[in-house]
């Protein structure tokens, strides 16, 4: 074969052979990567959405006029999102649906939940927001109804909402004090039945008595305080599923407004004890 054909059949096999040779060389993976597959909703930007879920129960929160949102635990949560810079929504729900909620779904705040040892290890905990009292009351007009220790309850029917804390908190006192316990589902059946006479005391928040009381169509100046039966924390909680990052995020913000004396200056607009 004469050279000149020679070196033309060389170059010809060369070019045939380099764009296969191409991929196989260590810079080439780099040069040309592949689209991104990333869905547009990150795990970063849901970390930054946070649902507060909120009962009807002043003066912790309520519905204000046109349905917003109000009270303690709501100026609280405004100011505690808007410092961590995060997006969120409020959703009026029954306690039970709460609850299950927060076991269920990630990114869920409840801004008042006392904090109890049974409840410990079922959610990541933000801080303390105020000081609760338990205590038992009667109807002003019950002369007969006489009591200044929990050695004297007797035989009183003591009026307590299923799952509450306080019929948590009176359990924990003994067995004769559960079977003196007189359980309804809510809190209206169980103060109808107080106002009725079924039940000669009724257990309730301290704090919240008095805006209970007008809830239901009674008035605070109808009942007496009669014994304090405990000391509580109620507390910011987050769903157990929920971003460890955000939590952190969250305790951060909430230790800060908290040194800055903002909890404070929120708990004196509201009938609240804040924590030290």
């Amino acid at each position: 074969m004469q050279p000149a054909r020679r070196s033309r059949l060389h170059a010809l096999l060369a070019a045939s052979l380099l764009p296969p040779l191409l991929g196989c060389w260590p810079g080439a993976a780099h040069a040309a990567p592949p689209p991104a597959t990333t869905p547009a909703t990150s795990a970063g930007a849901e970390a930054g959405r946070l649902t507060v879920l909120l009962q009807d129960l002043p003066p912790y929160s309520q519905r204000g006029p046109g349905d917003r949102p109000q009270g303690y635990a709501v100026d609280l949560t405004q100011q505690l999102c808007e410092r961590a810079r995060l997006d969120c929504s409020y959703e009026f729900s029954s306690w039970p649906r709460i609850l299950k909620r927060a076991q269920l779904e990630a990114n869920v705040l409840i801004p008042a939940v006392v904090r109890l040892p049974e409840r410990e290890r079922h959610y990541l905990w933000v801080g303390q927001t105020a000081v609760r009292y338990g205590a038992l009351y009667r109807l002003k007009r019950r002369d007969d109804v006489r009591l200044s220790s929990l050695q004297q309850l007797g035989s009183y029917r003591i009026g307590v909402v299923k799952d509450d804390v306080s019929e948590r908190e009176l359990l924990a006192l003994g067995p004769q004090v559960s079977a003196q316990l007189d359980r309804s589902g809510d809190y209206g059946s169980m103060l109808r039945r107080f106002f009725a006479e079924r039940t000669e005391l009724v257990a309730l928040n301290q704090t919240m008595a008095p805006g209970m009381l007008r809830q239901f169509g009674y008035e605070p100046g109808e009942v007496e305080l009669l014994l304090r039966f405990s000391e509580s924390r109620p507390s910011m909680a987050l769903s157990l599923n929920s971003d460890p990052a955000l939590l952190l995020r969250l305790q951060q913000t909430w230790e800060a407004m908290r040194r800055d004396g903002t909890v404070a200056a929120i708990a004196a607009r509201h009938p609240i004890q804040a924590p030290d």
